[in-house]
């Protein structure tokens, strides 16, 4: 599998659960995924794909700032991401200080303003493609749960990766 394929594996799953709590959002997309369409036409997958192909480089653009801004608010990624872990799991991080829990809440807060702009950016794209935001949800959804759909998609971008 190619490292764009992958990429795009990760974010289709990734990066729509940043927002809330990762494993409540997982937990609704699968029970969504039951209730979704169980197919797509070749347009909708066709649409789904190129829209994917360009959100990705947004998605990498936002990645890079916000790792950026982890280091500069004085905080390692691994240790971000342990406590960002553990507060999304409703448990209170072991022997942080205030310190690191006040840096990790300001470095937070810069984060979502990252996320907001990426969304936004990311609509953008999505509705100038054709592709109704609502419908682009439902597929990256059934992209998460459906493996027909999954297969379709992968097969769509793998054949856009060859041209």
């Amino acid at each position: 599998m190619s490292f764009k394929k992958q990429f795009v594996s990760l974010f289709l799953t990734g990066f729509f659960l940043i927002g809330g709590t990762a494993a409540a959002q997982n937990q609704m997309m699968q029970e969504q995924g039951k209730q979704l369409q169980k197919s797509y036409s070749d347009e909708e997958v066709d649409l789904f794909a190129d829209v994917v192909v360009k959100v990705v480089p947004v998605q990498q653009e936002a990645e890079q700032k916000m790792v950026k801004k982890i280091e500069e608010g004085g905080m390692k990624l691994d240790n971000f991401n342990k406590i960002a872990r553990n507060m999304q799991q409703g448990q209170q991080p072991e022997g942080l200080e205030d310190a690191d829990m006040e840096k990790f809440q300001s470095i937070s807060q810069q984060l979502q303003a990252i996320q907001m702009e990426t969304q936004k950016k990311m609509n953008e794209i999505i509705s100038n493609a054709g592709i109704s935001p609502a419908l682009y949800q439902e597929m990256i959804t059934a992209y998460s749960t459906n493996p027909d759909v999954k297969k379709k998609v992968d097969e769509k971008l793998a054949e856009q990766q060859q041209q």
